[in-house]
């Protein structure tokens, strides 16, 4: 059982009482300004182009790894270094270095821009915050991809079992040949 009535006029009026203590707390607590606008979180982002071809990647694929470590090593001297992507099927090269404070993207940006790496001149700019410099692979690609890697995990099987591809076949032809001999032997015998 209750006791009293119950009014759903004072629960909205208890809600509105609250959101004007809010809003005047707000307009009363004492914060420090910030001097200057904040700059838009795409301007912390380094869109670095023409560094690598993506054929450089199908004949050793470790050399991606290689430069992301140069590139991240050489983009620290300007600044903290949150994240560094690199776009390996991108036809112009493309490499993205996020860093914590936009700041340290313009220091870079000024520093690296035209400079050459690994015979090639850079060209880097502020990322303009809409470009997708992603590119997917298609269906071809990826089944070519993937048969080049089975034939790479094949050739590791057969050499980490010390017999080569050549050898096991001929291994086989011999065997087959001494059976049908062995048999045919025996046909005259008989």
């Amino acid at each position: 059982q209750l006791k009293g009535e119950f009014n759903p006029a004072l629960k909205k009026k208890k809600k509105k009482q609250k959101k004007q203590k809010n809003m005047q707390e707000r307009l009363l607590d004492w914060r420090p300004e910030r001097k200057e606008p904040l700059r838009p979180k795409h301007e912390r982002v380094m869109i670095i182009r023409n560094m690598f071809h993506p054929k450089d990647f199908e004949e050793d694929p470790l050399v991606l790894n290689e430069i992301s470590d140069d590139l991240r090593s050489e983009c620290e001297k300007f600044g903290i270094v949150k994240k560094v992507l690199i776009f390996d099927r991108h036809p112009d090269g493309v490499a993205s270095v996020a860093y914590k404070e936009a700041e340290m993207a313009d220091a870079a940006v000024a520093a690296l821009h035209s400079r050459w790496f690994g015979g090639r001149q850079l060209n880097v700019a502020l990322w303009d915050g809409v470009t997708d410099y992603q590119i997917q692979e298609t269906d071809r690609e990826r089944e070519e991809r993937l048969k080049k890697w089975e034939e790479f995990l094949d050739e590791g099987a057969d050499i980490k079992t010390g017999v080569s591809t050549a050898t096991a076949t001929s291994t086989t032809t011999t065997a087959s040949s001494s059976t049908a001999s062995d048999s045919d032997r025996g046909k005259t015998e008989a």
